[in-house]
């Protein structure tokens, strides 16, 4: 059984990285929701959650292009920028414990969310419940290589029920992100806390994934 994958701590994916301008700073900059967008095949209308919504970009980008977009997130401070940036419904909450019925989304948008997950698979279990058959992951996050090569990202999904369509490698994103991180917090250890990135095979590879909610559950990842 291969143990969980330790949520990161420091600032990653908290919805409160900084740019020496006073921007918000994320991998892409916005480009990837737009790509994880057109790439899941979604409808014009699609009703799309952003669990770890943050101070509202993608949100801001799914109203301007026409999606029904939802945000939650568990810091208060995010979210009051949120709300005042756009008219999207807004939580506070656990993103991996979602106050809403059985099969009532189209879409989960998670960027760079799912990793500061305590159980990754629990987690997944949680989105594929509140997606509708057929519904939309739409994943951008950082994955870090497990030491027996095995894919456990790519395993945890199938296991709680989803079927990948899209899976690529975008670590070039995260290395213009992490530059303008260096450049205005002097270092990455803000960002990582106490992971060690140093080792070659640590390193973190950030992946653009898009999958289906098809079949049932199959239980935990590594049983």
């Amino acid at each position: 059984m291969t143990a969980k994958p330790a949520p990161i701590s420091g600032l990653f994916g908290c919805g409160c990285v900084e740019g020496a301008a006073g921007e918000w700073l994320r991998p892409g900059d916005g480009a990837i929701v737009g790509e994880l967008v057109e790439r899941s095949g979604l409808r014009l209308g699609a009703k799309v959650l952003d669990v770890g919504c943050g101070a509202g970009e993608s949100l801001v980008w799914l109203e301007r292009h026409g999606f029904s977009g939802i945000g939650i997130d568990r810091d208060e401070r995010v979210l009051a920028i949120a709300a005042s940036r756009v008219n999207s419904a807004l939580f506070q909450g656990d993103g991996a414990r979602l106050p809403f019925a059985d099969g009532c989304l189209d879409a989960i948008l998670s960027e760079c969310s799912l990793s500061q997950m305590a159980d990754r698979h629990a987690a997944l279990c949680e989105w594929r419940r509140v997606l509708r058959p057929d519904g939309r992951l739409l994943l951008a996050d950082v994955d870090w290589p497990g030491d027996d090569g095995r894919d456990g990202l790519a395993e945890d999904i199938g296991c709680a029920g989803f079927t990948l369509l899209v899976d690529e490698d975008r670590s070039a994103v995260l290395a213009g992100f992490v530059a303008r991180f260096i450049f205005h917090y002097g270092s990455l250890d803000p960002l990582w806390g106490e992971r060690d990135c140093s080792a070659g095979r640590h390193r973190p590879r950030y992946r653009l994934l898009v999958a289906e909610r098809t079949a049932e559950p199959t239980g935990s990842a590594g049983q």
